[in-house]
């Protein structure tokens, strides 16, 4: 199918929903950037099903990589990810056939938007994470066995590298360290693998998922409809409506080689009195309820703006404010024993293992 500009749009309301934590700002931008390059060369992107590439097609993810903070204020030229592309493909001696994006949420969800249409290739409906984690190697691909290598990576000034690695968390570190080098972050091209592969390690329709999401909020439905047709079609299972009454600890470091800004925020669920936490590293990691947790990673947690159901960020969480959290299941893949140690509460911040271990 062939992407419009309100689709465009769709997707990076949809984009935001599954990572409202993240900088809004430069999902923002990436959308403008593609929905420029649309209007000015007259092309629309493409996104196409796994299954419509032959299995021996070369796939490759697509995503910014920072060095653990908020992305800089060095905006990228336009090109960096295709020079990261033609890099991988001289790695790997075959060229690429479609583009996925290294996380389906936030601007990674936009990058190869933008990247397909430059360089003329399609987007893959699928992604390694159904969603965003903090480090690179949380991915299904890691969990499939699958190497992350060759990546190639490069900075906002030019500078490139072409890393032979294989173990996914090996090249985490690596590109992390190259992102803070570079100059914050580096726009990265990894996992290269065939369209087969993908299809049976993937999270698949996680692209056009993102667009059904962002019609749904951006439609002009009320917010009590529109949190229906969440619950009914992409499978939420709570929705929480309370009043910010305390933020905590937004610069506490972070451990070695983790994000930082964790974070804690209270909130009272005034119809009943509820006391609502939730705790923030780089993303929403768990909800508890009168000391209960009522969700945690890899749970997708969210919030939602009640008088029109936009979605909230971080900037929000100003004391007073009235918000929705919003609870919805990730892939089941994440659901695995071997899925909750990769993502799940033990592999984060040491505060949120001990009270997902003291949990009753």
């Amino acid at each position: 199918m062939w992407l419009s500009s309100p689709e465009i749009a769709r997707l990076r309301t949809g984009a935001l929903f599954l990572a409202c934590a993240a900088d809004p700002g430069w999902c923002t931008d990436q959308a403008e950037r593609a929905l420029a390059h649309m209007h000015a060369h007259g092309i629309e992107p493409e996104l196409r099903g796994v299954d419509d590439f032959e299995d021996d097609a070369l796939i490759v993810a697509v995503g910014f990589v920072n060095n653990g903070l908020s992305l800089s204020e060095l905006r990228p030229s336009g090109d960096e990810f295709a020079t990261s592309l033609r890099l991988l493909e001289q790695a790997v001696g075959r060229p690429v056939a479609g583009l996925m994006p290294l996380a389906a949420a936030n601007v990674n969800a936009l990058v190869p938007i933008l990247t397909g249409m430059q360089i003329g290739l399609p987007i893959v409906d699928a992604d390694p994470m159904g969603r965003v984690f903090p480090l690179l190697h949380q991915s299904l691909f890691t969990l499939a066995g699958l190497t992350a290598g060759p990546v190639a990576v490069t900075g906002p000034t030019g500078e490139t590298a072409i890393l032979d690695v294989d173990k996914p968390a090996r090249a985490e570190r690596l590109v992390r360290a190259l992102a803070g080098e570079f100059g914050g972050w580096a726009a990265a091209a990894l996992y290269p693998m065939s369209a087969g592969t993908l299809g049976a390690s993937g999270v698949i329709g996680s692209v056009s998922r993102l667009i059904h999401i962002g019609e749904i909020l951006e439609s002009g439905l009320p917010t009590h409809h529109k949190h229906e047709q969440l619950r009914r079609t992409q499978g939420v299972q709570r929705i929480i409506r309370a009043r910010v009454s305390n933020v905590e600890g937004l610069s506490r470091p972070a451990p070695p080689g983790q994000p930082d800004r964790p974070s804690s925020v209270f909130l009272v669920e005034e119809s009943q009195g509820k006391i609502v936490q939730i705790e923030i590293q780089n993303e929403l990691l768990m909800v508890l309820v009168d000391g209960a947790v009522e969700a945690v990673l890899p749970d997708i947690i969210t919030m939602l703006r009640p008088e029109d159901a936009s979605v909230a960020g971080l900037d929000d969480l100003w004391v007073g404010n009235i918000l929705d959290i919003v609870v919805l299941p990730a892939a089941a893949q994440w659901y695995t024993p071997a899925g909750i140690e990769l993502a799940g509460p033990a592999a984060h911040h040491a505060l949120l293992r001990r009270r997902w271990e003291k949990r009753p």
